[in-house]
């Protein structure tokens, strides 16, 4: 007689698709929040809730050590409550239409509590259904290794189910989780601050663009799910900004304005729409610090953010490149049902809709690498002019003044102005090119160009190639009127200071206040 090798399904199995399915701990509030999306997607198209009168709140009590996740959508039917709640990976959600459907993102808050519970109600149903899991003793028996159980049989023990008289009239369904032990849940700034990146929330009405996005989606027949979320009662947003900050001193500091958004939209061979978005636009002068919460193009499925901030640093196809990421914010929102998240919510499962996505976002990429790259051309130009013509009214002043230390810095000075004039000459020519292929109003890089300091890209220089007619010897400091009650040999000498004063000290500014003192102290 054959032996009986049924299939057997051990108790680590719940631990893997629970206790250890995610790193960072406030995932589980995105999975009710998407759990609770779902629900309220069915009763808007049951005509249950009207458009707006969707709620989902989350209050979190850090002295008591709880949490409730709450919504008033449909709730769950008394005939269908243990099913759906019970059992592991059993979704009854449909793959691709539906925000989830694994069925096993309800359960992630075993990990961080003692007690996890479920209350529901169902429209036109008088009950209350109720179930706790025990999450110490679900824990106790995984760590118990000395016994081998079976996932079912384990289920049953952790679980108890029970039922309440209710109004009719109520839909509801609520997450409590009592006992909580991670500080980081009960940390409402911290989780607001997470959520308002990751939920499906509305942008926040102070973000100057934000109507100029809405139009975008009317324009292209685009719609996005969005709902009000409230923590502690304060409702959240996405928290795009008008401006780019940096830290000050536990504050903020302004460096740099948004002066725009610009749109991404790609279809596939039928005309159907793979993805959509927008990304901002700035004078690009460098990375976005944390302090800028929003910083980084995200990532999305039905408003719900894939991965974290770093997510499209991916699409820029060469790693030097890959700090462009954070030049921007905005959104990438995958349209396609083919591009279906995976268990871990940090990209999609590989598919061939999935292939094509890749492939034309990183076309897109290569676009924001090339206007990275342009800006910063436009100001490495713009500084050499700058630098060019610097030096230039440097020469005049000194020679109208008499400023030289040394005949040694004049012909230093002289030289370094020559050699920013020819680089000046060569930026020019540059401008004027980019000027010509690149400087429509309507472009990127024209509008980011428009806002920032304007320079002449004409070919003509500005400057002459020598500063002033040779003299027969330099202006020296010297020669001030400063320096009349010194006789020719003294001031060779205070020259020779001033000059063994600059060779010393290569800091201009440190060397000139040291200059300026002693001028100050001999001449009185």
């Amino acid at each position: 007689m054959m032996q009986d090798n049924s299939p057997q399904i051990g108790k680590d199995v719940i631990e893997s698709l629970t206790l250890g399915m995610y790193e960072d701990s406030r995932f589980i509030f995105r999975e009710y929040i998407q759990n609770s999306a779902d629900q309220i997607d069915k009763a808007r198209r049951s005509g249950l809730l009207s458009s707006n009168e969707e709620e989902i709140h989350i209050l979190i009590n850090s002295d008591e050590h709880s949490i409730i996740i709450e919504d008033n959508a449909t709730g769950i039917e008394r005939d269908k409550f243990i099913p759906i709640l019970r059992n592991i990976a059993h979704s009854t959600k449909t793959r691709g239409e539906d925000k989830g459907f694994r069925g096993i993102g309800r359960l992630g808050g075993l990990g961080y509590c003692s007690k996890l519970r479920f209350e529901s109600s169902y429209y036109g149903e008088d009950c209350k259904c109720v179930m706790t899991w025990d999450a110490d003793l679900l824990k106790r028996i995984i760590n118990d290794r000395s016994t081998k159980e079976e996932a079912v049989d384990v289920l049953r023990r952790v679980t108890e189910t029970r039922e309440y008289q209710e109004n009719a009239d109520a839909h509801y369904f609520r997450v409590i989780l009592e006992g909580v032990t991670s500080k980081e849940l009960l940390d409402a700034d911290n989780v607001r601050e997470y959520l308002s990146m990751v939920a499906p929330v509305d942008i926040d009405s102070r973000f100057l663009y934000r109507s100029k996005i809405h139009q975008f989606m009317r324009d292209n027949e685009l719609s996005l799910d969005t709902y009000n979320i409230y923590i502690n009662q304060d409702q959240i947003y996405k928290p795009y900004t008008n401006y780019i900050y940096e830290d000050l001193n536990g504050g903020k500091k302004k460096v740099d304005d948004i002066i725009g958004v610009e749109f991404l939209l790609k279809k596939d061979k039928n005309g159907d729409i793979i993805y959509w978005g927008w990304y901002s636009l700035s004078q690009l002068n460098g990375q976005m610090k944390p302090k800028n919460i929003a910083r980084g193009i995200r990532l999305r499925k039905e408003n719900i953010q894939i991965g974290d901030e770093e997510i499209c640093k991916k699409f820029f196809t060469k790693t030097e490149d890959q700090r462009f990421s954070f030049y921007f914010f905005g959104e990438i929102h995958a349209i396609s049902k083919g591009l279906i998240p995976n268990s871990r919510r940090d990209y999609f499962s590989e598919s061939p809709e999935c292939e094509e996505f890749e492939r034309l976002i990183k076309q897109d990429f290569l676009d924001l690498k090339e206007l990275c790259y342009n800006v910063q051309r436009y100001r490495s130009n713009a500084k050499t002019i700058s630098k060019a013509e610097e030096l230039h009214t440097k020469i005049q002043q000194k020679e109208k003044s008499g400023g030289y230390t040394s005949k040694k810095e004049k012909e230093n000075l002289e030289r370094q102005y020559e050699e920013y004039r020819q680089k000046s000459e060569q930026a020019k020519r540059a401008l004027a090119a980019m000027s010509q292929k690149h400087l429509l109003p309507d472009t990127p890089l024209g509008n980011i160009l428009s806002h920032m300091p304007s320079v002449s890209t004409t070919t003509a220089s500005n400057v002459p190639e020598q500063p002033n007619a040779p003299t027969t010897r330099p202006i020296y400091r010297t020669d001030s009127p400063l320096y009349s009650k010194f006789n020719r040999a003294e001031k060779k000498i205070i020259r020779d200071i001033y000059a063994s004063i600059t060779s010393a000290i290569p800091d201009e500014k440190q060397c000139e206040a040291l200059i300026s003192k002693i001028e100050a102290d001999i001449t009185r």
